[in-house]
Protein backbone atom coordinates (compact mmCIF):
# COMPACT_ATOMS: atom_id res chain seq x y z
CA UNK A 1 0.00 0.00 0.00
CA UNK A 2 1.73 3.64 -1.12
CA UNK A 3 2.14 5.72 1.79
CA UNK A 4 2.73 9.79 1.84
CA UNK A 5 6.33 10.83 3.13
CA UNK A 6 4.61 14.22 4.47
CA UNK A 7 3.67 15.21 8.19
CA UNK A 8 0.68 17.70 8.29
CA UNK A 9 1.62 20.90 9.65
CA UNK A 10 -0.94 20.46 11.92
CA UNK A 11 -0.15 17.05 13.32
CA UNK A 12 0.74 17.17 17.17
CA UNK A 13 4.17 15.85 16.58
CA UNK A 14 5.07 18.76 14.63
CA UNK A 15 6.83 21.55 17.16
CA UNK A 16 5.95 24.75 16.81
CA UNK A 17 9.01 27.42 16.99
CA UNK A 18 8.11 31.25 18.19
CA UNK A 19 10.51 33.99 16.24
CA UNK A 20 13.15 35.56 18.96
CA UNK A 21 11.43 39.07 18.18
CA UNK A 22 8.18 40.70 18.82
CA UNK A 23 6.20 43.19 16.75
CA UNK A 24 4.87 46.09 18.91
CA UNK A 25 1.85 48.38 18.27
CA UNK A 26 3.47 52.46 17.45
CA UNK A 27 2.75 54.26 20.58
CA UNK A 28 1.27 57.29 20.04
CA UNK A 29 3.71 60.48 19.02
CA UNK A 30 4.16 63.11 20.87
CA UNK A 31 6.99 66.00 21.25
CA UNK A 32 5.99 67.89 24.46
CA UNK A 33 7.95 66.09 26.98
CA UNK A 34 10.74 64.97 24.55
CA UNK A 35 13.99 65.44 25.66
CA UNK A 36 15.39 65.99 21.68
CA UNK A 37 12.85 68.99 21.78
CA UNK A 38 13.81 70.89 24.82
CA UNK A 39 9.91 72.42 26.12
CA UNK A 40 9.91 70.79 29.42
CA UNK A 41 12.00 72.21 32.51
CA UNK A 42 12.34 74.11 35.40
CA UNK A 43 12.73 77.03 34.09
CA UNK A 44 10.31 80.33 33.84
CA UNK A 45 10.58 80.27 30.33
CA UNK A 46 10.12 76.70 29.46
CA UNK A 47 6.80 75.81 27.95
CA UNK A 48 5.80 72.96 30.55
CA UNK A 49 7.52 74.42 33.72
CA UNK A 50 8.14 71.16 36.01
CA UNK A 51 7.68 71.89 39.56
CA UNK A 52 9.87 69.13 41.87
CA UNK A 53 9.35 71.66 44.90
CA UNK A 54 7.29 68.61 46.51
CA UNK A 55 10.13 65.95 45.79
CA UNK A 56 12.01 67.37 48.68
CA UNK A 57 8.69 68.51 50.80
CA UNK A 58 5.52 67.28 52.16
CA UNK A 59 2.51 68.69 50.79
CA UNK A 60 -0.26 67.45 48.14
CA UNK A 61 -0.15 71.01 46.35
CA UNK A 62 1.95 73.70 44.87
CA UNK A 63 0.87 77.05 45.01
CA UNK A 64 1.97 79.28 41.86
CA UNK A 65 1.88 83.23 42.46
CA UNK A 66 1.85 85.81 39.51
CA UNK A 67 2.42 89.65 39.56
CA UNK A 68 0.43 91.95 37.51
CA UNK A 69 1.95 95.03 35.73
CA UNK A 70 1.30 98.71 37.47
CA UNK A 71 -1.00 100.86 35.84
CA UNK A 72 -1.05 104.26 37.72
CA UNK A 73 -0.76 106.92 36.17
CA UNK A 74 1.99 107.90 39.19
CA UNK A 75 3.16 111.57 39.75
CA UNK A 76 4.91 114.28 37.41
CA UNK A 77 6.43 117.85 38.23
CA UNK A 78 5.42 118.95 41.78
CA UNK A 79 2.22 116.99 42.18
CA UNK A 80 1.95 115.07 45.45
CA UNK A 81 2.31 111.45 45.90
CA UNK A 82 1.23 110.80 48.77
CA UNK A 83 -2.32 109.33 48.54
CA UNK A 84 -2.01 108.29 45.35
CA UNK A 85 0.36 104.80 45.79
CA UNK A 86 -0.66 101.80 43.76
CA UNK A 87 -1.09 98.55 45.51
CA UNK A 88 0.83 95.22 43.83
CA UNK A 89 -1.55 92.92 42.46
CA UNK A 90 -1.22 89.44 43.08
CA UNK A 91 -3.38 86.24 41.76
CA UNK A 92 -2.29 82.38 42.71
CA UNK A 93 -3.31 79.26 41.10
CA UNK A 94 -2.40 75.54 42.74
CA UNK A 95 -1.62 72.88 40.78
CA UNK A 96 -2.17 69.08 43.11
CA UNK A 97 -0.40 65.87 43.17
CA UNK A 98 -1.71 63.02 43.61
CA UNK A 99 -0.94 58.69 42.85
CA UNK A 100 -1.22 57.49 39.56
CA UNK A 101 -0.04 53.89 38.97
CA UNK A 102 -1.22 50.91 36.55
CA UNK A 103 0.39 47.25 36.76
CA UNK A 104 0.48 44.53 34.22
CA UNK A 105 -0.40 40.77 35.44
CA UNK A 106 0.71 37.46 33.88
CA UNK A 107 -1.25 34.84 35.60
CA UNK A 108 0.70 31.59 34.45
CA UNK A 109 4.52 30.68 33.67
CA UNK A 110 3.15 29.24 31.27
CA UNK A 111 2.82 32.43 29.42
CA UNK A 112 6.99 32.95 29.41
CA UNK A 113 6.95 29.10 27.85
CA UNK A 114 4.80 29.58 24.91
CA UNK A 115 7.20 33.13 23.84
CA UNK A 116 11.17 34.06 23.29
CA UNK A 117 10.30 37.94 24.92
CA UNK A 118 10.90 38.09 28.44
CA UNK A 119 7.09 39.09 29.51
CA UNK A 120 8.03 40.70 32.27
CA UNK A 121 10.52 43.13 30.34
CA UNK A 122 7.65 43.60 27.79
CA UNK A 123 5.39 44.51 30.46
CA UNK A 124 7.55 46.94 31.90
CA UNK A 125 8.18 48.72 28.19
CA UNK A 126 4.40 48.40 28.06
CA UNK A 127 4.16 50.24 31.21
CA UNK A 128 6.61 52.99 30.17
CA UNK A 129 4.95 53.54 27.03
CA UNK A 130 1.35 53.96 29.23
CA UNK A 131 3.07 56.59 31.40
CA UNK A 132 4.53 58.46 28.60
CA UNK A 133 1.62 58.59 26.82
CA UNK A 134 -1.04 59.07 29.95
CA UNK A 135 1.64 62.24 31.26
CA UNK A 136 1.32 63.36 27.25
CA UNK A 137 -2.05 63.02 27.21
CA UNK A 138 -3.12 65.22 30.41
CA UNK A 139 -1.01 67.83 29.26
CA UNK A 140 -3.08 68.44 26.40
CA UNK A 141 -5.71 67.71 27.59
CA UNK A 142 -5.28 70.89 30.08
CA UNK A 143 -3.58 73.03 27.32
CA UNK A 144 -7.06 73.08 24.74
CA UNK A 145 -9.46 73.13 27.65
CA UNK A 146 -11.23 69.56 27.96
CA UNK A 147 -13.23 70.58 30.59
CA UNK A 148 -15.67 67.43 30.04
CA UNK A 149 -12.18 64.71 31.38
CA UNK A 150 -13.50 64.74 34.75
CA UNK A 151 -11.79 61.27 35.71
CA UNK A 152 -8.46 62.30 37.92
CA UNK A 153 -6.56 59.13 35.65
CA UNK A 154 -6.62 60.91 32.45
CA UNK A 155 -6.86 65.01 34.13
CA UNK A 156 -3.18 64.10 36.29
CA UNK A 157 -5.62 65.14 39.35
CA UNK A 158 -6.21 68.52 38.83
CA UNK A 159 -9.56 70.05 37.21
CA UNK A 160 -9.44 71.18 33.98
CA UNK A 161 -10.94 74.48 33.51
CA UNK A 162 -13.39 75.78 30.52
CA UNK A 163 -10.87 77.83 28.08
CA UNK A 164 -11.83 81.48 28.48
CA UNK A 165 -14.01 82.09 24.76
CA UNK A 166 -11.71 84.88 24.17
CA UNK A 167 -8.83 82.53 23.89
CA UNK A 168 -10.37 80.46 21.43
CA UNK A 169 -9.78 81.59 17.73
CA UNK A 170 -11.75 79.68 14.90
CA UNK A 171 -11.34 80.31 11.05
CA UNK A 172 -14.10 83.19 9.63
CA UNK A 173 -15.26 84.04 13.39
CA UNK A 174 -17.27 80.85 13.83
CA UNK A 175 -18.35 79.41 17.22
CA UNK A 176 -18.35 76.39 18.69
CA UNK A 177 -19.83 73.27 16.71
CA UNK A 178 -20.24 75.23 13.15
CA UNK A 179 -17.27 74.73 11.58
CA UNK A 180 -17.36 73.09 8.22
CA UNK A 181 -15.33 72.37 5.57
CA UNK A 182 -13.98 75.79 4.65
CA UNK A 183 -12.75 76.36 8.42
CA UNK A 184 -9.64 74.38 7.82
CA UNK A 185 -6.31 75.34 9.09
CA UNK A 186 -4.26 77.02 7.29
CA UNK A 187 -1.48 80.40 7.76
CA UNK A 188 -4.02 83.21 7.62
CA UNK A 189 -4.63 81.14 11.29
CA UNK A 190 -1.08 82.00 12.39
CA UNK A 191 -1.47 85.80 10.92
CA UNK A 192 -4.31 86.41 13.67
CA UNK A 193 -2.18 84.50 16.43
CA UNK A 194 0.42 86.76 16.01
CA UNK A 195 -1.63 89.95 16.67
CA UNK A 196 -3.35 88.12 19.46
CA UNK A 197 -0.42 87.40 21.36
CA UNK A 198 1.53 91.11 21.23
CA UNK A 199 -2.21 92.56 22.15
CA UNK A 200 -3.37 90.56 24.61
CA UNK A 201 -3.22 90.99 28.11
CA UNK A 202 -1.77 89.85 29.97
CA UNK A 203 1.55 89.59 26.96
CA UNK A 204 2.21 86.29 26.06
CA UNK A 205 5.78 85.58 26.13
CA UNK A 206 7.41 83.46 23.89
CA UNK A 207 9.20 79.95 25.25
CA UNK A 208 12.31 78.53 25.21
CA UNK A 209 13.32 76.32 22.59
CA UNK A 210 16.35 74.61 21.18
CA UNK A 211 15.92 77.25 18.14
CA UNK A 212 15.75 80.16 20.52
CA UNK A 213 12.40 81.57 22.16
CA UNK A 214 9.11 80.65 19.85
CA UNK A 215 5.48 80.27 20.18
CA UNK A 216 4.71 76.39 20.20
CA UNK A 217 2.21 75.25 18.04
CA UNK A 218 0.99 72.04 18.37
CA UNK A 219 -1.29 69.97 15.50
CA UNK A 220 -3.41 66.98 14.84
CA UNK A 221 -1.99 65.03 11.80
CA UNK A 222 -5.24 65.82 10.39
CA UNK A 223 -4.56 69.17 10.80
CA UNK A 224 -1.09 68.87 8.92
CA UNK A 225 -2.75 67.81 6.48
CA UNK A 226 -4.30 70.93 5.92
CA UNK A 227 -1.74 73.02 6.67
CA UNK A 228 0.48 71.20 3.64
CA UNK A 229 -2.04 70.68 1.04
CA UNK A 230 -0.53 71.72 -2.08
CA UNK A 231 -3.07 74.62 -2.92
CA UNK A 232 -1.72 75.91 0.56
CA UNK A 233 0.16 79.29 1.55
CA UNK A 234 2.63 76.86 3.50
CA UNK A 235 2.92 75.00 0.80
CA UNK A 236 4.13 77.43 -1.88
CA UNK A 237 6.30 79.36 0.68
CA UNK A 238 7.97 75.42 1.14
CA UNK A 239 8.39 75.51 -2.37
CA UNK A 240 10.38 78.71 -2.47
CA UNK A 241 12.66 77.73 -0.01
CA UNK A 242 13.28 74.59 -1.39
CA UNK A 243 13.86 76.67 -5.08
CA UNK A 244 16.42 78.62 -2.85
CA UNK A 245 18.13 75.49 -1.84
CA UNK A 246 17.17 75.51 1.95
CA UNK A 247 16.84 71.43 1.22
CA UNK A 248 18.08 69.23 4.78
CA UNK A 249 15.70 71.53 6.54
CA UNK A 250 12.40 71.74 4.10
CA UNK A 251 9.37 70.69 6.19
CA UNK A 252 8.27 68.59 3.39
CA UNK A 253 11.05 66.28 3.43
CA UNK A 254 11.59 65.78 7.24
CA UNK A 255 9.42 65.15 10.40
CA UNK A 256 10.20 68.56 11.21
CA UNK A 257 7.49 70.84 10.73
CA UNK A 258 9.33 74.27 10.45
CA UNK A 259 8.32 77.63 11.44
CA UNK A 260 6.42 80.88 10.28
CA UNK A 261 6.65 83.90 12.03
CA UNK A 262 8.38 83.14 15.20
CA UNK A 263 6.07 80.28 15.44
CA UNK A 264 7.50 76.58 15.73
CA UNK A 265 4.94 74.17 14.82
CA UNK A 266 5.15 70.50 16.12
CA UNK A 267 2.83 67.29 15.08
CA UNK A 268 0.84 65.30 18.01
CA UNK A 269 -1.28 62.41 17.55
CA UNK A 270 -2.84 63.90 21.43
CA UNK A 271 -3.97 66.72 20.15
CA UNK A 272 -7.83 66.69 20.82
CA UNK A 273 -11.09 67.68 19.63
CA UNK A 274 -13.27 70.27 19.97
CA UNK A 275 -16.63 70.35 21.97
CA UNK A 276 -19.76 71.05 20.93
CA UNK A 277 -21.89 74.06 21.23
CA UNK A 278 -23.22 72.99 24.91
CA UNK A 279 -19.22 71.90 25.93
CA UNK A 280 -20.76 68.23 26.59
CA UNK A 281 -19.17 66.40 24.24
CA UNK A 282 -16.92 66.05 21.29
CA UNK A 283 -17.58 67.54 17.74
CA UNK A 284 -16.93 65.46 15.34
CA UNK A 285 -14.85 66.45 12.48
CA UNK A 286 -12.56 69.25 14.69
CA UNK A 287 -9.92 69.64 16.39
CA UNK A 288 -8.04 71.79 18.95
CA UNK A 289 -4.99 73.02 17.85
CA UNK A 290 -3.14 75.41 20.89
CA UNK A 291 -0.38 78.20 21.05
CA UNK A 292 1.74 77.98 23.93
CA UNK A 293 4.35 80.62 25.57
CA UNK A 294 6.79 80.46 28.43
CA UNK A 295 4.91 78.60 31.43
CA UNK A 296 1.62 77.51 29.11
CA UNK A 297 1.79 74.62 31.49
CA UNK A 298 2.89 73.03 34.97
CA UNK A 299 4.01 69.59 35.77
CA UNK A 300 4.85 68.81 39.43
CA UNK A 301 6.14 65.12 40.69
CA UNK A 302 5.87 64.31 44.56
CA UNK A 303 8.56 62.12 46.47
CA UNK A 304 6.10 59.58 47.36
CA UNK A 305 7.47 57.61 50.68
CA UNK A 306 10.77 58.81 52.21
CA UNK A 307 12.26 55.33 52.59
CA UNK A 308 12.68 54.75 48.85
CA UNK A 309 14.82 57.66 47.76
CA UNK A 310 15.06 56.59 44.09
CA UNK A 311 11.62 57.82 43.17
CA UNK A 312 11.69 61.51 43.38
CA UNK A 313 14.93 60.62 41.25
CA UNK A 314 13.32 58.53 38.72
CA UNK A 315 9.49 60.21 38.58
CA UNK A 316 8.22 56.37 38.66
CA UNK A 317 8.32 54.03 40.88
CA UNK A 318 8.92 50.18 40.04
CA UNK A 319 7.11 47.66 41.65
CA UNK A 320 7.55 43.68 41.03
CA UNK A 321 5.03 41.54 43.00
CA UNK A 322 3.95 37.75 43.06
CA UNK A 323 1.27 35.59 43.93
CA UNK A 324 0.51 31.90 44.77
CA UNK A 325 3.86 30.84 45.37
CA UNK A 326 5.35 32.40 42.44
CA UNK A 327 2.86 31.34 39.79
CA UNK A 328 1.44 34.70 39.69
CA UNK A 329 3.62 37.89 38.85
CA UNK A 330 2.73 41.41 38.08
CA UNK A 331 4.67 44.84 38.15
CA UNK A 332 3.18 47.83 38.78
CA UNK A 333 4.47 51.56 37.77
CA UNK A 334 3.58 54.55 40.03
CA UNK A 335 3.85 58.06 39.98
CA UNK A 336 3.05 61.49 42.41
CA UNK A 337 2.02 63.75 39.68
CA UNK A 338 0.23 66.71 38.73
CA UNK A 339 -0.83 69.06 35.69
CA UNK A 340 -2.86 71.82 35.20
CA UNK A 341 -2.82 75.10 32.80
CA UNK A 342 -2.81 77.86 35.45
CA UNK A 343 -5.15 80.55 34.84
CA UNK A 344 -4.69 83.39 37.08
CA UNK A 345 -7.83 85.95 38.07
CA UNK A 346 -6.59 89.37 38.28
CA UNK A 347 -7.69 91.45 41.93
CA UNK A 348 -10.77 93.27 40.93
CA UNK A 349 -12.06 91.27 37.40
CA UNK A 350 -14.46 88.40 37.61
CA UNK A 351 -13.04 85.85 35.51
CA UNK A 352 -9.71 83.89 35.07
CA UNK A 353 -7.21 85.15 31.98
CA UNK A 354 -5.61 82.29 30.33
CA UNK A 355 -1.80 82.10 31.18
CA UNK A 356 0.15 81.95 27.77
CA UNK A 357 -1.95 79.84 25.85
CA UNK A 358 -4.09 80.01 22.84
CA UNK A 359 -6.61 77.51 20.94
CA UNK A 360 -6.90 77.40 17.69
CA UNK A 361 -9.57 75.21 16.66
CA UNK A 362 -10.76 73.75 13.24
CA UNK A 363 -12.44 71.70 11.01
CA UNK A 364 -10.87 68.28 9.58
CA UNK A 365 -11.59 65.76 7.16
CA UNK A 366 -11.19 62.03 9.31
CA UNK A 367 -10.87 60.70 5.60
CA UNK A 368 -9.92 58.10 4.75
CA UNK A 369 -10.97 57.12 8.01
CA UNK A 370 -14.99 57.74 9.40
CA UNK A 371 -15.85 59.90 12.42
CA UNK A 372 -16.96 56.00 13.82
CA UNK A 373 -13.32 54.66 14.12
CA UNK A 374 -11.26 57.94 15.09
CA UNK A 375 -13.77 58.01 18.02
CA UNK A 376 -13.52 54.32 18.45
CA UNK A 377 -12.76 54.10 22.33
CA UNK A 378 -10.11 50.67 21.90
CA UNK A 379 -7.74 53.55 19.40
CA UNK A 380 -9.08 57.08 20.65
CA UNK A 381 -7.95 57.44 24.18
CA UNK A 382 -9.99 60.52 24.47
CA UNK A 383 -13.56 58.70 24.13
CA UNK A 384 -11.68 56.44 26.81
CA UNK A 385 -11.52 59.42 29.22
CA UNK A 386 -15.09 60.37 29.01
CA UNK A 387 -16.94 56.88 28.80
CA UNK A 388 -20.42 57.39 26.99
CA UNK A 389 -19.08 60.44 25.82
CA UNK A 390 -21.92 61.90 23.19
CA UNK A 391 -20.02 62.69 19.82
CA UNK A 392 -21.85 65.17 17.60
Amino acid sequence: MATSGFIDSSDAIVRKRWEDMLDREVRAFDPILSDGKGLAGKGQTNLVQIKDDLTRLPGASVTVQYRYQLSGAGASGAAPLKNHEENVKFATDTVSVNILRHAVEVASPMYQQYMKPDILDEARDALADWGASRLSMGLHAHAAGISIITDTSYNLNNTISAMNPTYIIRPNSKTAGNLTSGDRFTLELINTAGKFVQVVSPKMRPAATPFGPRYCVFLHPEQVADLRATNSTWYHNMRQRLAGGDIDKNPIYTRYLGEDQGFLFFVSDFVPPGLNSAGTGYQGNTRRAWVGGAGALTLAFGRGYEDNPEFSANRWLWLNDSEDYEYKRSIAAMTVVGAKRLRFTKPGEASARENSILVLETYVDHDPFTAATVFDPDHASWVRAVPGVVIS
